[in-house]
């Protein structure tokens, strides 16, 4: 069985065990990715959750037990389903959104598609594109991609997307940097180490406080300039993620060819296709505070 035939045997009985209409769903996301889904249409709510069904797929691939698959869909849909109707008047004003605006970092070339529907800005091989938080409470997240038409809505243009973004993000998700050798040796202190003075090569990541879509963090104003005087060096940025970067000194590390190839390789080994940023590495000059493709 592959996922297509998953969902459409997972509609059925989903339907069924609800009596509900449920609709599949095949969206376009980040990177090309079209994810199967289910949207449960509730006869008293004007909302319509959906249910992703790739981890309901692999693990029925791993138990073939097609009734157990039917219980965990289930079980997901009651522990996230809203039975009343959501106020949608602070969706159409703008004065109520305007502070849930926040940016992202994409590939440019891998989502064409997707950038063609939605207002974004070019920066280096990336682009930012904007969200809008639109939890329903805290222990409910969730946003939603801004596309064309919302702006439309709101009565603004791509420029005060652009600027009223740029100002919220850094507020909304402060950026983070930890240093990763504790992350590697957590247990061991440096001094019990019996290795060289210099085998560890300073590495550091740069997501947000919440290490989700944190690779946006490179943009913000000063955060890259602030840390290249504090280390006094360069910086050499791996995009590990769209989620995080790596920072890493330029004294040490001037072979970007290599480090260029390991980037690539990793992200057609171990990353999930969902989460690929680039296949670049980036050079963060501290006299000039430009950052370039290497």
């Amino acid at each position: 069985m592959n996922i297509k035939e998953f969902t459409d045997r997972m509609k059925a009985a989903i339907s069924d065990a609800l009596n509900r209409e449920v609709q599949i769903v095949n969206p376009l996301k980040t990177n090309g990715i079209r994810p199967y889904g289910l949207a449960v249409k509730e006869p008293d709510s004007n909302t319509s959750p959906t249910i992703y069904l790739e981890p309901f797929f692999e693990r029925y691939l791993d138990t073939d037990d097609w009734a157990q698959a039917v219980k965990d869909v289930l079980a997901f849909y009651e522990n996230n389903v809203l039975t009343d109707s959501v106020d949608m008047k602070w969706f159409r004003d703008f004065s109520q959104i305007q502070k849930k605006l926040y940016y992202r970092l994409i590939n440019y070339e891998a989502n064409q598609e997707l950038l063609a529907q939605v207002p974004h800005t070019r920066f280096l091989d990336l682009a930012k594109v904007y969200y809008a938080d639109c939890r329903i409470a805290e222990d409910m997240p969730g946003s939603f991609l801004v596309r064309y038409e919302h702006i439309r809505l709101w009565g603004i243009d791509e420029n005060e997307l652009r600027e009223t973004a740029e100002e919220n993000t850094p507020g909304l998700y402060p950026a983070h940097i930890k240093n990763m050798f504790p992350v590697f040796t957590p247990d061991i202190p440096p001094e019990a180490l019996e290795v060289p003075e210099d085998f560890f090569i300073p590495m550091y990541t740069l997501s947000n406080v919440e290490a989700e879509n944190g690779a946006a963090a490179m943009c913000y104003k000063g955060v890259l300039d602030d840390f290249a005087r504090k280390i006094e060096d360069d910086l050499v940025i791996l995009p590990s993620s769209v989620h995080e970067t790596i920072l890493l000194p330029m004294h040490k590390n001037d072979d970007t060819d290599r480090l260029r190839d390991m980037v690539y390789d990793i992200n057609r080994t171990i990353l999930d296709r969902s989460e690929f940023l680039s296949d670049n590495v980036y050079i963060f000059n501290r006299e000039s505070k430009q950052l370039a493709i290497a």
